[in-house]
């Protein structure tokens, strides 16, 4: 592989920490560099820090909302709707982020209409209301993001080709004939690993897409050690890979019951690992997505990107 030159990115990083905001990191990135080879914070169940009393204790994995997000950061964002009243709004299991998905997209969009050298990797997961929540999630993505703010999806796209552009990745599949912008995950593998799913576009596109999304161990075993090997055994098979490979390595889970307390400690755990763990990595992990990233983390992951290769 080709190593860009990153004088200019670490300047241009440098530049953004003084002003102690990264609502324009990807201004340094290297217009050649593959999408699938930049590591990108992302965020959990992005919509959580709207979670009221008392369901916040269960279900909040956030305490930025999406706005501060951004200007941290973040660029992976983990949205799930369901329909109700002929409303998507955000939830997390049964909890109402009081957020709808096209304020959601909302803030999104300006923030990439005010940063056009940016990129946004938005996931939708419905979170109930059955295939008319996945159909009318298509649909209102196509009414509130403009044909020109879609990325066009290949597997070896390159962030020229994806600035000031969304790409979305769906969980859900939509019904026959409904258009879906971005691409749908196929074979995904819950509660574990998989180096053999797939991410397709509606044309056609795809890629091998490597995921580990082990969230609980139901309370069998140490979770937080057997999370924590999942985790660096993904970073380390990735930063080596040949082949165009994207990348999904979720840092979120939880210890025992899924209680707020018990993602507060895998957050803490598994954070720190990593952060610990990137002191001296120079290769790509991909897309990180985290609950309650620290700024330090979230540093880390986009300074990894002076290392970046073609």
């Amino acid at each position: 592989m080709k190593r860009i030159p990153v004088i200019g990115f670490m300047m241009v990083f440098a530049a953004v920490c003084v002003q102690a905001a990264n609502e324009n990191w990807m201004t340094g990135l290297p217009d050649t560099v593959r999408v699938c080879r930049v590591s990108i914070p992302g965020t959990h169940d992005s919509g959580t820090a709207g979670v009221r009393f008392p369901m916040r204790h269960y279900a909040r994995t956030q305490t930025m909302d999406l706005s501060e997000q951004w200007d941290a950061g973040i660029r992976f964002f983990d949205l799930r709707p369901k329909l109700e009243d002929g409303t998507l709004r955000i939830y997390h299991g049964p909890a109402d982020c009081h957020i709808t998905l096209e304020e959601a997209l909302q803030v999104l969009k300006q923030k990439i209409e005010k940063n056009p050298t940016e990129f946004c990797i938005v996931m939708t997961n419905s979170a109930g209301g059955g295939q008319a929540t996945i159909d009318k999630t298509m649909e209102l993505i196509s009414q509130v993001i403009p044909v020109g703010m879609l990325a066009d999806f290949n597997a070896e796209m390159t962030v020229a080709d994806i600035r000031g552009r969304f790409l979305f990745i769906h969980r859900n599949v939509p019904s026959r004939g409904v258009q879906y912008p971005g691409v749908v995950t196929r074979s995904w593998f819950d509660n574990g690993s998989s180096h053999r799913s797939r991410i397709v576009s509606s044309g056609g596109n795809s890629a091998v897409l490597w995921a580990q999304d082990y969230f609980t161990n139901e309370g069998k075993g140490n979770y937080l050690d057997s999370k924590w090997d999942k985790v660096s055994d993904m970073i380390e098979a990735f930063a080596s890979a040949t082949e165009r490979v994207w990348c999904i390595n979720h840092m979120s889970g939880y210890t025992g019951s899924g209680i707020s307390t018990n993602i507060n400690r895998n957050a803490k755990t598994t954070n720190a690992r990593l952060l610990e763990f990137l002191n001296g990595h120079k290769g790509s992990i991909g897309i990180v997505p985290m609950d309650f990233p620290g700024q330090e983390l979230i540093d880390a992951i986009i300074f990894l990107n002076t290392f970046a290769t073609e």
